[in-house]
């Protein structure tokens, strides 16, 4: 019985390693066709980044160093193949390996995401928690106002708010981002708070739809105190339906990096995607839109193993 469902894991597992490989590689053909179907020729970018005469001559010189003269088929042959190796070219703008600034910008952003992340989860819980508890009081009221609030506002609006109270007014928080833990304090809550309201409601709904069931009144029966009763048995629950939301949720978090670190000039995988965009350096271009979607369905497939894991009724429907 063992066996069987382990095989029923494995199976399971290859299924979704599978399905990750067909999703990456269809978006980088779908990319990859995008970027050269677009109006905007690449050659002419180059050339007028450079600031390079635009005769015929050169032309031709730049096509066939950057590998433009050869048919989009091969073309893309051939990045796939050295993007197997993480080979992603050299930049359009500034020559160098896009790997070698891709990992640069990437620490930046994970610490940033990790942040947003953990800040997100731990405002959830505690509200969620108050709010259940409080249910239809003034608390309740107040942590569902300003929940909705943080979701409504803009973004952008959110941080340049938060940069003139805490490093203009207060002087607690550095204005300039310098890379220190400090630093990333501001732009990592500014990427939570609009997540914050909808994680904080799913604590709450699960809390209150779970606090009547039977095996929490039989908790109570036992003499278990409440706060174990939440700890131990209901927030454990609640947790399989955060982490499933987190993994879908994390495609959005990584989207709003480009803002946030455009507002806290962070030179992070958003800036740096967007960046690309604007200089139509399509190695870059590539080289982000490809570990932009690896994250996230990695993540995706972490969140569905966890949850697994958690909660066996998740584990036997998703085995079936």
């Amino acid at each position: 019985m063992e066996n069987t469902k382990q095989l029923k894991i494995i199976r399971f597992l290859i299924k979704r390693i599978v399905l990750l490989v067909l999703v990456l590689l269809a978006i980088t053909i779908l990319c990859f066709t995008l970027l050269n179907l677009s109006p905007i020729d690449a050659t002419d970018a180059y050339i007028h980044k450079h600031m390079m005469p635009p005769t015929e001559e050169t032309v031709q010189k730049i096509q066939m160093k950057l590998g433009l003269d050869k048919p989009l088929g091969v073309r893309y042959v051939l990045w796939l193949k050295n993007a197997l190796t993480l080979n992603f070219g050299d930049s359009f703008v500034s020559g160098k390996p896009v790997i070698n600034e891709i990992s640069i910008c990437c620490t930046r952003t994970i610490k940033l995401v990790l942040g947003a992340v953990l800040i997100m989860l731990f405002l959830s819980v505690v509200l969620g928690i108050l709010s259940a508890i409080k249910k239809d009081k003034i608390v309740d009221q107040i942590v569902r106002v300003v929940t909705l609030m943080g979701m409504s506002l803009p973004s952008y609006w959110i941080g340049f708010m938060l940069i003139y109270l805490f490093s203009i007014k207060l002087e607690i928080l550095p204005f300039i981002f310098n890379d220190s833990f400090s630093s990333y304090i501001l732009p990592s809550f500014t990427l939570a708070i609009p997540f914050i309201a909808t994680y904080t409601r799913m604590v709450r709904t699960n809390i209150l739809e779970r606090i009547e069931e039977d095996f929490v009144v039989y908790a109570r029966a036992r003499g278990i105190s409440t706060s174990k009763i939440m700890l131990k048995h209901i927030l454990k629950s609640s947790s399989v339906s955060l982490i499933s939301l987190l993994g879908q949720n994390i495609g959005n978090i990584l989207a709003g990096t480009a803002v946030i670190e455009t507002v806290f000039s962070i030179k992070g995988l958003g800036r740096y995607g967007i960046d690309a965009i604007f200089t139509r350096d399509n190695p870059a271009i590539n080289a982000y839109v490809v570990i932009i979607a690896f994250c996230f369905v990695f993540v995706n497939l972490l969140s569905d193993v966890a949850a697994m894991k958690l909660d066996k009724r998740v584990g036997e429907n998703s085995l079936l």
